[in-house]
């Protein structure tokens, strides 16, 4: 089939990206996609180790029994998380709402917790890193309260994890980026919230249960 370029207008566009001539650029253009390949095949078996762990390890599954059983007990739950996790935590109370769970979500964690009862309350709490003082300022006044806390955080080794009741960790690679944008860095987290997602609802099926 006759190509609709001229030899000249494929030659110069070769060059002008960074290649000597077309064999050059469909060799570096193939090793690029293999580049690609491998970033989302990375990306993806993060999440399939995940599950895969989860589902058999008998620890955790323990954990996520007790956690569902707190719950169970309890009158009220409260999700809370900022930024990622404070969407996660809007997914988590409209998902246990429509399972008949008196629940709401806090995603702007920076006022204060007012004064009242919590003993047969239950806070989950979505943390990444586990170590968002506001967040975890807003749990040591829910436990003073009397509150239970479930934490699903990246590791167990953080601050969060190590002031819950129950601890569900996930352990996948974190994703984080800085952007410069008008004199400043914007910081922007990417890690994959999949493992949330999946936590949520099987706390969700295992209440109803």
């Amino acid at each position: 089939e006759k190509s609709l370029f001229s030899k000249t207008v494929v030659l110069n566009f070769c060059k002008k990206m960074g290649c000597s001539g077309w064999t050059t650029f469909k060799m570096q253009y193939q090793e690029s996609l293999r580049h690609k390949k491998q970033e989302v095949s990375s990306y993806t078996s993060s999440i399939l180790d995940f599950l895969q762990v989860f589902q058999q390890d008998e620890r955790k599954q323990q954990q996520i029994t007790q956690a569902s059983g707190i719950i169970k007990n309890s009158t009220r739950v409260i999700f809370i998380g900022a930024g990622p996790s404070g969407v996660m935590a809007k997914f988590g109370s409209m998902l246990f709402v429509n399972i008949g769970k008196p629940t709401h979500y806090i995603d702007q964690p920076y006022y204060p917790i007012a004064q009242d009862d919590y003993s047969n309350t239950v806070i989950i709490a979505l943390s990444v890193s586990g170590e968002t003082q506001s967040i975890i300022a807003r749990l040591s006044r829910f436990k003073e309260l009397g509150a239970k806390i479930i934490s699903v955080t990246n590791t167990i080794s953080c601050t969060i994890s190590k002031m819950s009741d129950v601890s569900l960790s996930y352990y996948v690679p974190e994703e984080e980026f800085f952007v410069s944008e008008q004199m400043a860095q914007i910081h922007i987290t990417l890690t994959t919230q999949m493992p949330v997602v999946y936590l949520i609802e099987d706390l969700a099926h295992k209440i109803m249960v």
